[in-house]
């Protein structure tokens, strides 16, 4: 579900609640939601609160907090600002029953926004979200429905410990081999969390596993780029790489899920690929070559706007891809489903691997640093084995209600040129074109930004994607105009 309340932008959907601090975003909308929580799950004696580096989370932070105290929560976790997954993972290790983590994830700083947890750590799964927002709609004046009760609530800082704890998980899925073996490639690093939540894990990580790491942005809230790591807000990170002698770069967005990895301008997959900012859909089909070694025939989850070159990947591994819709719960519920080992979208570098349920950028890179160690390849040695499929994207500003109207003329248009076509969740989930068997465009409503339709290409053919995105946009753009 996708909702904008009057002119204020607050989008309500799977993916959280996210809109603009101090304007859809109050204290008030947040009692709507801690109450809505508290009428679908019921049993909530300890809850984990955490969030990212944004200037707004404290704030929402204290608004949460006096919230579950006044719906009888005997026991608060206070996780502070950890990465999503540290949050997720300790709600599993404390043994809470949920909880919240604050966060607009990649969108620009003056968002926020939060998500709520289950008691295995995870995001409520989409018919749970859907019903939570039905909830929070119904309340009219949280305050009068709030139960103050006269029970104290118990406070806990564990910052510290919810961060070794995750630290250590990492630890123990790498196994002493593959640590020893990171050690003694001593790789260099050079990392850019950008002010965000991956401050609280990243020194220490590296340490324990003998990479140098030079760590810039490091000053917790101060955002000295674009928010979203993509090729416009990582590029710059090329030409340090050369002078540092570093392995390569990797950039996060503020709560730590997504990371995008850089290489230096000089190797010849850059060359190839044409820039320096390596396709979310690389470092996805890196993360599973290295979860998958050693096994036959798993499955992997991918969203249906992932590169068929994940796919060519993990065939080495007689692995199959199961498609999900775009969008971390619908990967995760299938995830559950076939037991996978690992699933991830291409469209951002963060991999999701049980037992936490949410993608997460820091796990991307050990498994990274586990495969060149193992192989004894630089990162740009690795992908140079790797087929080339090249992608373009673009955003259309674009209401729910026009994107409806669109997507059908698109499938009606592609649809008597003869095209296979691929629907997922209804009218309001992804429509995909299969241009061929290595090639398709997707297209579909935001669900993290406001009125915005995405455009994926991805071929295996660097003109085809050109003339294919330009088809596609010029479409969308022809129906725009008749709306």
């Amino acid at each position: 579900m996708l909702k904008q309340e009057s002119s204020q932008y607050l989008i309500e959907s799977v993916s959280g609640i996210r809109g603009i601090y101090n304007q859809s975003i109050n204290e008030q909308l947040v009692q709507k939601y801690v109450l809505a929580y508290f009428r679908l799950f019921k049993q909530r004696d300890c809850l984990v609160i955490g969030g990212d580096s944004r200037l707004s989370t404290p704030v929402l932070k204290k608004a949460f907090i006096k919230a579950f105290s006044q719906c009888g929560v005997k026991k608060i976790i206070d996780v502070s600002t950890v990465p999503v997954q540290v949050c997720e993972y300790a709600v599993i290790r404390f043994k809470a029953q949920g909880g919240a983590y604050i966060t607009a994830s990649h969108n620009e700083p003056e968002y926020n926004g939060w998500k709520f947890l289950k008691e295995d750590g995870a995001l409520l799964n989409v018919k749970q979200s859907e019903l939570l927002i039905k909830q929070a709609h119904q309340i009219c004046n949280p305050l009068k429905e709030l139960t103050f009760t006269k029970q104290k609530t118990t406070i806990v800082n564990c910052h510290q410990a919810a961060v070794n704890n995750y630290i250590n998980f990492i630890l123990c899925r790498l196994g002493a081999q593959n640590i020893s073996q990171i050690k003694k490639a001593k790789f260099k690093v050079l990392a850019d969390p950008n002010g965000g939540s991956a401050i609280a894990v990243l020194s220490k990580l590296f340490k324990k596993l003998g990479v140098e790491a030079k760590i810039i942005n490091n000053e917790l809230g101060k955002f000295n780029r674009l928010v979203e790591p993509n090729q416009e807000s990582l590029t710059y990170l090329a030409p340090k790489l050369h002078s540092g002698h570093f392995s390569f770069a990797c950039g996060f967005d503020c709560d730590a899920d997504r990371v995008e990895l850089v290489l230096p301008p000089n190797s010849y997959f850059v060359r190839d690929m044409g820039s320096t900012v390596v396709s979310g859909n690389y470092v996805l089909a890196l993360a599973c070559e290295a979860i998958l070694a050693c096994t036959h025939g798993q499955i992997v989850v991918a969203n249906d706007a992932t590169s068929c070159l994940v796919r060519d990947v993990v065939k080495k591994y007689q692995a199959k891809i199961k498609e999900a819709e775009t969008g971390e719960m619908s990967v995760v519920e299938k995830v559950e489903k076939y037991k996978s080992l690992i699933g991830g979208e291409g469209s951002n570098g963060g991999v999701i691997i049980p037992p936490i349920k949410c993608r997460d950028g820091i796990m991307t890179i050990v498994l990274i640093l586990k495969m060149m160690a193992q192989r004894g390849q630089s990162l740009a040695e690795i992908l140079e084995t790797y087929p080339r499929y090249y992608s373009q994207r673009v955003k259309l500003t674009c209401t729910p209600a026009q994107s409806i109207k669109i997507k059908n003329r698109v499938e009606a248009y592609y649809k008597t040129k003869g095209f296979k076509i691929k629907k997922t969740h209804g009218k309001n989930g992804g429509l995909k074109i299969i241009i061929d068997k290595n090639s398709f465009l997707w297209l579909r409503q935001s669900k993290t930004e406001i009125n915005t339709l995405r455009l994926i290409v991805d071929c295996d053919e660097r003109e085809k994607v050109k003339n294919s995105l330009e088809e596609g946009e010029g479409l969308v753009k022809k129906f725009l105009l008749k709306n």
